[in-house]
């Protein structure tokens, strides 16, 4: 059944002539998700939002404009209703070929970012977006939907259209969507976007930035030389994209969980501070927000963290927690920590492995099997 359901809008055009005024450097798809049984709640919160800062009138971001002041009060407030977000940033000026200029192939290309994004996380999701004309972005995701998630007894995906004056939640998307303009758009780029983005990140479950950049946009201040080495983030930030396409159409849970995790370090790495680490604590709580079950330490521990190491992804971890390296010094804060916890672990089984030889007079060598030959040349 579908037990999340997601309110879009969009901000953005399709132009690509950036010479003329009015076109946007920037399309922004955003969608506000939640649990239905939240629904009623989230209405009646984002109801006392709308009649005290847009009195008779519906919540929107262009009523807002320029007035950066105004919009974060509004966002603090907003920000309080429990729901999540999603947002699709595609930078148009990177749209190569000339099929893009065609109004059907730029959409297309869009709906194919934002359906696989979304239904990723959320394969049951209903979907409810505003009504615009016949050519728009949202017309025509509607027909994508149906043509590729057909209802069955194990998918109940499903699309609608309503009246943006007559959904409040269809409002509070374009207000977001509005405010990531703010922080991308060059057509409306705001000096408070950095403040924008740190109201925003507790909500965020997924901001997919088209194409796959390494350049931190929106960040806040560049650390010193020191504490960063951009060669070296930039192959760090690269093997975690990497993994991300990879698994981009996974069911697995696990997966799902994996590139949760990864999607929430990258965003931090690149959109908030390169230099902080995230608690296990903060990290479980934003798998938890998208499965509404949290995880154990373990789980998260041997099941998310330990294959994304696997799988070739650099993590560095210190008892702060984890985070994309950015420098040297985090990579040497992972080897230190692990060094705490394995060089004990091998002294262990060094004194049991000795005093179990020496009472049985060396008949017994518990290192002795096959699969613990490495082991076993390690001590």
């Amino acid at each position: 059944m579908n037990d999340h359901i997601a309110f879009l809008d969009e901000w953005g055009n399709n132009g690509l002539d950036f010479a003329k005024p009015g076109i946007s450097t920037h399309f922004i798809v955003t969608a506000i998700t939640l649990r239905k049984e939240q629904l009623s709640e989230a209405e009646t919160l984002v109801e006392a939002v709308r009649k005290h800062f847009f009195q008779a009138g519906p919540i929107g971001s262009a009523k807002v404009g320029s007035d950066d002041k105004r919009r974060i009060l509004i966002l603090k407030q907003l920000l309080a209703v429990p729901f999540q977000l999603f947002a699709l940033v595609v930078d148009k000026r990177e749209l190569r070929g000339e099929g893009f200029y065609y109004k059907g192939s730029f959409y297309k290309f869009l709906h194919g970012l934002a359906d696989r994004e979304l239904y990723r996380s959320f394969p049951n999701l209903e979907l409810v977006a505003d009504r615009h004309g016949d050519e728009s972005f949202m017309q025509g995701f509607t027909q994508y939907i149906y043509n590729r998630h057909v209802p069955t007894l194990f998918n109940q995906a499903s699309f609608r259209f309503v009246n943006s004056q007559a959904s409040l939640l269809v409002q509070a998307a374009d207000f977001v969507a509005g405010t990531l303009a703010r922080c991308y758009d060059e057509t409306v780029l705001s000096p408070e976007r950095a403040s924008f983005v740190q109201l925003l990140r507790p909500k965020l479950l997924t901001l997919k930035y088209w194409p796959d950049v390494f350049a931190p946009v929106v960040a806040q201040s560049v650390p010193d030389q020191a504490n960063y080495n951009a060669g070296l983030a930039e192959l760090c930030v690269g093997l975690g994209q990497d993994f991300l396409h990879r698994k981009l159409a996974s069911r697995s849970p696990q997966e799902i969980d994996q590139v949760t995790c990864l999607n929430y370090l990258l965003f931090h790495f690149r959109h908030v501070d390169p230099t902080r680490y995230i608690s296990s604590r903060e990290l479980m709580a934003h798998i938890d927000e998208r499965r509404n079950s949290l995880p154990t330490l373990h789980y998260f521990q041997t099941r998310v963290i330990a294959p994304l190491r696997d799988a070739g992804v650099i993590i560095a971890s210190s008892t702060k927690g984890y985070k994309i390296p950015s420098c040297e010094q985090d990579l040497y804060d992972f080897v230190n920590h692990s060094n705490t916890i394995i060089q004990p672990l091998l002294s262990r089984i060094s004194k049991c492995r000795d005093r179990i030889r020496l009472a049985t007079g060396g008949t017994i060598d518990l290192l002795d099997r096959e699969e613990y030959a490495n082991l076993k040349q390690l001590l």
